[in-house]
Protein backbone atom coordinates (compact mmCIF):
# COMPACT_ATOMS: atom_id res chain seq x y z
CA UNK A 1 0.00 0.00 0.00
CA UNK A 2 1.07 3.22 -0.78
CA UNK A 3 2.33 6.19 1.85
CA UNK A 4 1.12 9.21 2.11
CA UNK A 5 2.60 12.13 3.97
CA UNK A 6 0.30 14.29 6.45
CA UNK A 7 -0.47 18.32 5.85
CA UNK A 8 1.19 20.05 9.12
CA UNK A 9 -2.42 20.92 10.09
CA UNK A 10 -3.84 17.37 9.57
CA UNK A 11 -0.92 16.81 11.86
CA UNK A 12 -1.92 19.15 14.31
CA UNK A 13 -5.20 18.06 14.14
CA UNK A 14 -4.30 14.42 14.94
CA UNK A 15 -2.04 15.53 17.87
CA UNK A 16 -4.55 17.50 19.28
CA UNK A 17 -7.24 14.48 19.83
CA UNK A 18 -3.57 12.78 20.42
CA UNK A 19 -3.37 14.60 23.43
CA UNK A 20 -6.99 15.00 25.21
CA UNK A 21 -7.95 12.71 27.58
CA UNK A 22 -11.59 12.88 26.22
CA UNK A 23 -12.81 13.01 22.78
CA UNK A 24 -12.27 16.70 21.80
CA UNK A 25 -15.46 18.15 19.68
CA UNK A 26 -15.08 19.08 16.17
CA UNK A 27 -14.49 22.81 17.63
CA UNK A 28 -11.94 22.38 19.55
CA UNK A 29 -10.12 20.85 16.43
CA UNK A 30 -10.46 23.81 14.37
CA UNK A 31 -7.20 25.29 15.12
CA UNK A 32 -6.54 27.75 12.21
CA UNK A 33 -9.72 29.44 11.53
CA UNK A 34 -9.34 30.36 8.03
CA UNK A 35 -11.75 29.95 5.49
CA UNK A 36 -10.87 26.58 4.43
CA UNK A 37 -11.79 25.29 7.93
CA UNK A 38 -15.11 27.34 7.71
CA UNK A 39 -18.09 24.66 7.27
CA UNK A 40 -15.65 21.74 9.15
CA UNK A 41 -15.42 19.76 5.66
CA UNK A 42 -11.81 19.42 6.54
CA UNK A 43 -13.01 16.75 10.01
CA UNK A 44 -15.24 14.83 6.79
CA UNK A 45 -12.45 14.12 4.88
CA UNK A 46 -10.34 12.79 8.23
CA UNK A 47 -13.08 10.57 8.51
CA UNK A 48 -13.45 9.38 5.64
CA UNK A 49 -9.99 8.93 4.76
CA UNK A 50 -10.18 7.08 8.02
CA UNK A 51 -7.53 8.74 10.75
CA UNK A 52 -10.46 9.96 12.75
CA UNK A 53 -13.52 8.53 13.40
CA UNK A 54 -16.97 9.80 15.16
CA UNK A 55 -17.70 9.32 18.74
CA UNK A 56 -20.79 11.23 19.05
CA UNK A 57 -22.56 13.31 15.89
CA UNK A 58 -23.22 12.75 12.63
CA UNK A 59 -22.03 14.97 9.48
CA UNK A 60 -24.67 17.27 9.16
CA UNK A 61 -22.94 18.77 12.22
CA UNK A 62 -19.33 18.13 12.33
CA UNK A 63 -18.50 21.06 15.18
CA UNK A 64 -20.63 19.25 17.40
CA UNK A 65 -19.56 15.89 17.01
CA UNK A 66 -16.84 14.55 19.32
CA UNK A 67 -13.63 12.82 17.63
CA UNK A 68 -11.32 9.83 18.40
CA UNK A 69 -8.06 8.78 16.17
CA UNK A 70 -8.30 5.03 14.73
CA UNK A 71 -5.24 3.13 14.80
CA UNK A 72 -4.45 4.77 11.39
CA UNK A 73 -5.07 8.11 12.97
CA UNK A 74 -2.40 7.14 15.37
CA UNK A 75 0.01 5.80 13.19
CA UNK A 76 0.07 9.37 11.27
CA UNK A 77 -0.05 11.09 14.44
CA UNK A 78 3.16 9.93 15.44
CA UNK A 79 4.68 9.59 12.41
CA UNK A 80 2.90 12.09 10.28
CA UNK A 81 2.82 9.83 7.66
CA UNK A 82 -0.15 7.05 7.06
CA UNK A 83 -0.75 4.28 4.03
CA UNK A 84 -4.05 4.31 2.19
CA UNK A 85 -5.65 2.22 -0.21
CA UNK A 86 -5.79 3.59 -3.81
CA UNK A 87 -9.13 4.09 -5.01
CA UNK A 88 -9.59 3.55 -8.81
CA UNK A 89 -12.36 6.15 -10.28
CA UNK A 90 -15.59 4.74 -11.77
CA UNK A 91 -15.84 4.15 -14.98
CA UNK A 92 -18.62 5.20 -17.73
CA UNK A 93 -20.50 3.35 -19.76
CA UNK A 94 -19.18 4.73 -23.50
CA UNK A 95 -22.46 6.05 -25.09
CA UNK A 96 -23.06 3.98 -28.35
CA UNK A 97 -22.77 6.48 -31.73
CA UNK A 98 -25.36 6.21 -34.35
CA UNK A 99 -23.73 5.21 -37.78
CA UNK A 100 -24.81 7.35 -40.48
CA UNK A 101 -24.62 5.70 -43.88
CA UNK A 102 -23.70 7.41 -46.61
CA UNK A 103 -25.51 7.94 -49.70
Amino acid sequence: MPVRPTTHFTWQVLRTVKRSTTPPTGRTLRIAPTVSTKDGAFLTVLVEEGLLKRVTGTADAPFEATYALTALGEHAAEYGEYEYRVRSAPVAEPVPVKKVKKK
